[in-house]
């Protein structure tokens, strides 16, 4: 599927809304929203803003970007397609004003609002072949960057130089950097989310990241060691063994929160009844880290060419990649299994499956 097609097919999917809600325009202001209407556009400046630099407008007719003049030659020549009229407003006008002026007249409705917000989560989880092409991609490339980063980490290094040294590779590989958590020897003990600090990691390295790239977000975390520890692999192998069970589950098609019973069963079962009360276990990835968490309450049915990311985790141990469920079983995105990272062999309810391993840096 082309980039143009895909984004007129978010259109018209814009258009039947507008026309149940009966509504002549609709307003997409926020970075992921945006993201996602355009099919990878990026809207902000700073990797932090909600609302971008960039909004979409669309009626019953015609489509539009509205945006200052400094940013329109950018987004002309680098992010959009031809499905876009430019609309320029100057650089020194109030975006939000301007917009308002634009939509006169229409009975519109923004993304800020609830129901058009819910909307837009559950269509932006629901993904093309063309944004499943982009994710595979993604899988890659910063699966492949961290892994590479992750052979050159020393014992002596701090968590704030090993944070830098997975931030350039992810970077080098052209992506957006959301997140590098680093747990050394005593972080991973401590915390289930480590903010890198000036501690040399010592025997261990955990590192966790979210990467970005055409708006879709890929989560991987890997594991190395200095000295060889039989209890923290068996650990980390039950860490693997906990997220298979987990995919052999997704794969039955459940709602998130039958998920969530099924994921607390799978600890009990693997020996760890408590420590899944100790951290999120993951859930629906997509256009944000995790777009819909697997909880109690979470009312999202799981479909086909979803994406998922789950994070097991016991303490002092932690395994994560982000997968496409497909009507032909579960498609890992950030497993390269011809790299040269050690691999586990599972074989789970007579299915093998392959998993990362702790790699070993002598």
């Amino acid at each position: 599927m082309e980039r143009s097609n895909d984004v007129s097919r978010k259109i018209n999917l814009l258009r039947q809304y507008m026309l149940d809600k009966k509504k002549n325009a609709v307003l997409i202001r926020r970075t992921d929203n945006f993201a996602w209407i355009t099919s990878g556009a990026r809207s902000y400046v700073s990797i932090t803003n909600f609302f971008g630099a960039a909004f979409v407008i669309v009626t019953s007719d015609r489509s539009y970007v509205l945006t200052k003049n400094m940013e329109s030659k950018r987004l002309k020549n680098e992010e959009l397609t031809d499905n876009f009229e430019i609309v320029e407003i100057p650089w020194f006008e109030d975006i939000e004003k301007s917009t308002i002026n634009f939509l006169s007249g229409k009975d519109f409705v923004d993304d800020s609002e609830n129901e058009f917000s819910n909307f837009l989560s559950h269509s932006r989880v629901e993904l093309s072949e063309y944004e499943i092409s982009n994710y595979k991609n993604l899988g890659f490339k910063s699966t492949e960057a961290l892994e590479r980063s992750m052979k050159k980490i020393d014992r002596n290094m701090t968590e704030i130089e090993v944070k830098a040294l997975v931030e350039y590779e992810l970077t080098k590989a052209g992506l957006d950097v959301l997140l590098v958590l680093v747990y050394g020897d005593k972080s991973r003990l401590l915390y289930r989310h480590n903010l890198p600090r000036n501690l040399k990691i010592g025997n261990k390295c955990i590192v966790s990241i979210c990467a970005k790239e055409k708006g879709l977000v890929a989560s991987v975390t890997r594991t190395v060691e200095f000295e060889k520890d039989v209890e923290f692999e068996k650990q980390h192998r039950i860490n693997a063994v906990i997220d298979t069970q987990i995919l052999e589950e997704l794969s039955k098609t459940y709602s998130l929160s039958e998920m969530f019973s099924k994921i607390k069963e799978i600890y009990r079962k693997n020996g760890y009844p408590e420590e899944w009360k100790l951290h999120h276990q993951g859930g629906i990835t997509g256009y944000n880290s995790r777009e819909f968490i697997s909880t109690p309450y979470s009312n999202v049915n799981i479909k086909n060419n979803m994406a998922f990311a789950w994070n097991p985790t016991i303490t002092g141990t932690k395994f994560e990649d982000t997968y496409l469920k497909t009507e032909n079983g579960i498609v890992p995105l950030t497993f390269i299994a011809n790299s040269n990272w050690p691999v586990l062999n599972l074989e789970i309810n007579g299915n093998q499956h392959q998993k990362a391993d702790v790699l070993f840096l002598s």
